[in-house]
């Protein structure tokens, strides 16, 4: 295993990047140098109910630590297993050690009798998952009120999300998201070494804080895949906008689900997918 050195979290809880040993060759020359990288270690998620006092491993994920009840909030909240904050128990979270992470919850609609166990990477949100049915079946909570954005407010997002990308700036190996209002203001930012980990930690963060209604727009630093059309389906968030390419099948989920899915939003330019009508020609 690479030797990272300065590793340390923040004030906030926030895993900063690591520094390791590196030969770097630029114009012909070899020089030893350092890199900072970010860093990708394994979060086991346990479901606990406050009334019976037991706990069922409910997933292992890939992630950047940091933000990890975020995290854990958002998954649960975007697989169906809660709806919503009076789903959590009094005592929410629970760290053991520094990689498993107890969730503690006052309904659960389950017994535990065993592991309800699948593996999350980084690389790919729930693999495996080929589908938009499973969406139908834990439903969508699409917010058909919303009015619309312009094209300018459109174009200033990823903006607005990169300047609280600190370790992006650090390392350029990590995806970011946020989320806005209609307005937007945005109201939830993180990151994350996968990108569906920086979602479910933004939507975990304003489940928790209650403001989970208030937001209208994802914002995400890589590509649209199912798995982040998905979880916006199931967070009632009605557009989705990325700086990268859509796959079919999100392009069909927000179809499906009424969400307006823009992609390649860069510099002057970006291309609407799904439900235009939400972009004001103005």
């Amino acid at each position: 295993m690479v030797k990272m050195r300065s590793n340390f979290f923040n004030e906030n809880g926030i895993f900063r990047p690591g520094k390791v040993s590196i030969t770097k060759f630029s114009e012909g020359v070899f020089l030893e140098s350092e890199d900072s990288i970010t860093a990708e270690e394994p979060l086991e998620i346990m479901i606990c109910s406050g009334k019976s006092k037991k706990c069922s491993r409910f997933a292992v994920t890939m992630r950047t630590p940091g933000e990890d009840e975020y995290l854990a909030a958002g998954l649960l909240y975007t697989e169906g297993i809660i709806n919503s904050l009076s789903d959590f128990d009094t005592q929410k979270f629970r760290k053991i050690e520094s990689n498993i992470l107890e969730v503690w919850l006052s309904r659960i609609s389950f017994e535990l009798n065993g592991d309800r166990f699948f593996p999350s990477y980084s690389s790919c949100g729930l693999c495996g998952k080929t589908s938009i049915d499973q969406v139908f079946i834990k439903g969508a909570r699409i917010q058909h009120s919303f009015n619309s954005v312009t094209p300018n407010l459109i174009l200033s997002l990823p903006g607005k999300m990169h300047s609280s990308q600190k370790m992006f700036t650090e390392t350029g190996g990590i995806h970011g998201a946020a989320l806005f209002n209609e307005d937007g203001t945005m109201i939830a930012t993180s990151e994350d070494v996968g990108r569906h980990n920086a979602v479910d930690k933004v939507i975990g963060k304003s489940l928790l804080e209650g403001n989970l209604e208030k937001c209208h727009i994802l914002q995400i630093s890589g590509r649209s895949g199912f798995e982040i059309v998905q979880k916006a389906a199931i967070a009632g968030i009605p557009v989705v906008s990325s700086v990268s390419a859509p796959s079919s099948l999100a392009v069909e989920t927000a179809e499906t689900f009424g969400i307006t899915l823009i992609c390649f939003v860069r510099e002057n330019r970006f291309n609407i997918y799904t439900h235009k009508n939400r972009v004001s020609r103005i």
